[in-house]
C-alpha cells in the first residue's frame, strides 16, 4: 500500500469543461481546479481543466460528456492501482478536500518474514516436527496449539519449533502458557548452535495440570544470536510424558531495566520558554519530563537573545532538565537549501561555545518531513539521496554537537537510507503516533534494533495534540454499464485522478471507479487528545518494555501533552 500527500485546489470545474491538459508552468494564474506535478527530467508541469485551446507545450485528454471535475490530484508515475482507491479527506465548504491517497494492492501477497512479533502467539505461523533417533515423540499443531507426547527413552527427543524470523536486538523472554507432565524444558538454537545439533537453554517446564495459571517467564540467554535464531527446543523427559502448549509468545524483559529513560516534549511556540520558562519548567518536572526541545528565535544568522536563552538553559538544567533546540521545514532537504540550513548550525554551534557549560544546548533536533513537499515523490529527484545531503550538512556544520533527527515510523523499510544515516546522527526520534500498544510497540521495535546495531539512540514519540477526524471513500473499478464519479487519466507518462462532482456513465479514455462505501476514520487512533490519562497510565509499561533495549532506547517523547 503507498501513500503520498500532495497539495490540492479544491474547487468545482466549469460545468462545459470538455478536456484536461497537461502543461508546463508558465507562473500565470491559473483557473481551478488545477494541481503541480514535476516530469521525471525536473520540468514543473500543471494539470489544468481548460476551456480554452490547448497553449503551448501542452498535452490534451478528452473528458467524459458531462463530467464536472472537483478535485484534481496527481499520481507518481510509478504508482500501480488495481482494482481499489482509498481517499482520506475532509468536506469543506461542501466539497471533499484530500489529504490522502492509498493504492491497495490485490496481487497476492508473499509469505510474511521478518522480525519475530511481540506479544502474540507464534504457534499460529510455527512449524513443528519431532526430532530424536528413537523415534519416541508424536507432535500435532493445530489451531495454534502443540501437543507433544513422548514415549520413555534414554536419548534427547523433543519438538523444534521454527518460523519465518529472527529476533529483537533486545532482552527477551519467552512466556508459556501449558498443561503436561513433568521433566519437559524448553531451549533454543541460534545458526551455530544449530549446525552442531545443540541448544541454549531457557529453563524447566514445572508439571501443570491447567493452562489457565499465569504464563510460565524464561529469559532467552545473551548468548543466543538475536539475528541467527533457528528455533525453539521443546525438549522431552526421559519417562513417557505428555504436554500441550497452549501458547508461546515472545516479551521484552524489563527485569535489568536499570533506569528511567527521560521523557521529552515539543516547545513550538518561543514565548513558552521565553516569557513563562518557570510554569513550563514546574509542568516538565510534575510529568518527568527531562529534555525539553525548543524553538529558538535567530536575527542576521544568530541567536537573537543569547543571553535570555542562556538564562532559560541554566533554569533548566538545576532542575535536571536538558533543553535542545528543535527546527523544521520540509525545504530543508532541497539542494538549493543546504547553504542556508549550514548557516544556522553554525549559529546554534556558535552560541555554544560563548556560552558557559551550563548554559548550552544539549543538542540539535530537525524535524524535516520532505513528503510533506508537493513535488515529493515526483520526477527522477532521489529523495533519500537529498535527505542524506541534508543530514552531512548539518553533521558537517554541527562538529561535536548532539544531533538527532525526527523521521516516521513508515520509515521503517528505508534500511539503506536508516543505515547510511547511523554515522551522522546520534539519535533517531520516530513519530510513532498510535494508540493501540501493539501497533505503537510494533512500529517502534525496527528502529530500537536500529539503534542496538548502530550504537544510536531511538526516542519513541507519541501523539497527544488534536487532530480533526477524517472519512474514507473507497472507490472500486466500475464494470462495464456502471457510472462512477473517480477517473484516473493519463498524458505523456503522467497521471491525475479526477474526482467528479456527480456520476458519468462512461469514460473512454480513462478508467472509470464507482464509490463503493465511505466512513469517518476516528482520530482516536492516532492521538490520545481526548484521553492524555490514558497515556500517561500507559507510559510505564511502554518505558519498561522498551527498556530492553537498553541504551537504544532514548526515552519516549510527548507531542502536545501540555
Amino acid at each position: 500500500m503507498r501513500a503520498l500527500l500532495f497539495s490540492l485546489f479544491v474547487m468545482s470545474a466549469p460545468a462545459h469543461a470538455a478536456s484536461l491538459h497537461l502543461c508546463p508552468q508558465s507562473g500565470a494564474p491559473a483557473r481551478p481546479p488545477f494541481a503541480d506535478t514535476v516530469a521525471e527530467d525536473g520540468t514543473r508541469l500543471r494539470w489544468l481543466i481548460d476551456e480554452h485551446k490547448e497553449g503551448p507545450g501542452c498535452a490534451g485528454i478528452a473528458l467524459p460528456p458531462g463530467a464536472r471535475v472537483e478535485t484534481l490530484f496527481p499520481l507518481a508515475p510509478h504508482e500501480d492501482v488495481d482494482n481499489t482507491i482509498l481517499l482520506h479527506g475532509r468536506v469543506r465548504d461542501g466539497r471533499f478536500a484530500v489529504s490522502e491517497h492509498l493504492l491497495p494492492s490485490e496481487r497476492p501477497d508473499t509469505p510474511q518474514s521478518g522480525r519475530m512479533p511481540l506479544g502474540v502467539n507464534l504457534l499460529g505461523r510455527m512449524q513443528a516436527r519431532a526430532f530424536g533417533v528413537e523415534e519416541r515423540v508424536r507432535v500435532r499443531l493445530e489451531d495454534g496449539r502443540l501437543a507433544v507426547d513422548c514415549g520413555a527413552g534414554a536419548r534427547p527427543a523433543g519438538a523444534l519449533l521454527s518460523g519465518p524470523w529472527f529476533l529483537p536486538r533486545a532482552r527477551l523472554r519467552l512466556a508459556a502458557s501449558y498443561a503436561g507432565g513433568a521433566g519437559f524444558a524448553l531451549q533454543a538454537a541460534d545458526g551455530a548452535h544449530a549446525a552442531r545439533e545443540t541448544a541454549l537453554a531457557l529453563g524447566a517446564l514445572p508439571a501443570r495440570t491447567s493452562a489457565d495459571a499465569a504464563p510460565l517467564r524464561l529469559a532467552l540467554p545473551a548468548a543466543l544470536d538475536r539475528a541467527g535464531w533457528r528455533h525453539f527446543v521443546l525438549q522431552c523427559p526421559a519417562q513417557a510424558a505428555s504436554l500441550t502448549l497452549h501458547q508461546l509468545s515472545l516479551e521484552p524483559d524489563p527485569s535489568a531495566a536499570a533506569r528511567a529513560p527521560a521523557r521529552a516534549t515539543w516547545v513550538w511556540q518561543a514565548a513558552d520558554w521565553r516569557e513563562r520558562g518557570a510554569a513550563l519548567l514546574d509542568w516538565a518536572e510534575a510529568h518527568r519530563v527531562r529534555e525539553l526541545f525548543i524553538t529558538v528565535p535567530f536575527r542576521d544568522d544568530a541567536v537573537r537573545e543569547p543571553a535570555r536563552l542562556a538564562a532559560f538553559v541554566r533554569a533548566a538544567g538545576t532542575r535536571g532538565i536538558r533543553v535542545l533546540s528543535v527546527d523544521g521545514d520540509p525545504h530543508m532537504v532541497l539542494p538549493e537549501r543546504q547553504p542556508a540550513l549550514a548557516r544556522l548550525v553554525r549559529a546554534y554551534a556558535a552560541y555554544n561555545a560563548a556560552a558557559e557549560p551550563a548554559a548550552r544546548l544539549a543538542g540539535l533536533q530537525f524535524d524535516v518531513e520532505p513528503y510533506l513537499l508537493q513535488e515529493y515523490g515526483a520526477g527522477k529527484a532521489d529523495w533519500d539521496a537529498r535527505y542524506l545531503a541534508m543530514a552531512r550538512t548539518l553533521r558537517g556544520a554541527a562538529g561535536s554537537l548532539r544531533l538527532e533527527l525526527v523521521v516516521p515510523f513508515w520509515w521503517d523499510r528505508k534500511t539503506a537510507l536508516l543505515d547510511a544515516l547511523a554515522p551522522l546522527v546520534d539519535a533517531l526520534a520516530v513519530m510513532d503516533y498510535r494508540t493501540d500498544p501493539t501497533q505503537l510497540t510494533g512500529f517502534a521495535v525496527p528502529f530500537l534494533d536500529w539503534g542496538a546495531r548502530h550504537g544510536r539512540q531511538v526516542r519513541i514519540a507519541l501523539e497527544a495534540g488534536e487532530i480533526a477526524p477524517e472519512t474514507q471513500r473507497r472507490y472500486v473499478r466500475a464494470e462495464a454499464g456502471q457510472a462512477g464519479e473517480l477517473l484516473r487519466l493519463r498524458v505523456h507518462g503522467q497521471q491525475v485522478l479526477a474526482l467528479l462532482r456527480e456520476p458519468v456513465a462512461g469514460a473512454p479514455q480513462a478508467d472509470l471507479f464507482r464509490l463503493q462505501s465511505t466512513r469517518e476514520i476516528d482520530a482516536g487512533a492516532t492521538t490520545f487528545h481526548r484521553d492524555k490519562q490514558a497515556l500517561l497510565r500507559l507510559l510505564p509499561a511502554l518505558e519498561a518494555d522498551f527498556g530492553a533495549w537498553d541504551d537504544a532506547f532514548g526515552g519516549i517523547a510527548l507531542h502536545e501533552l501540555r
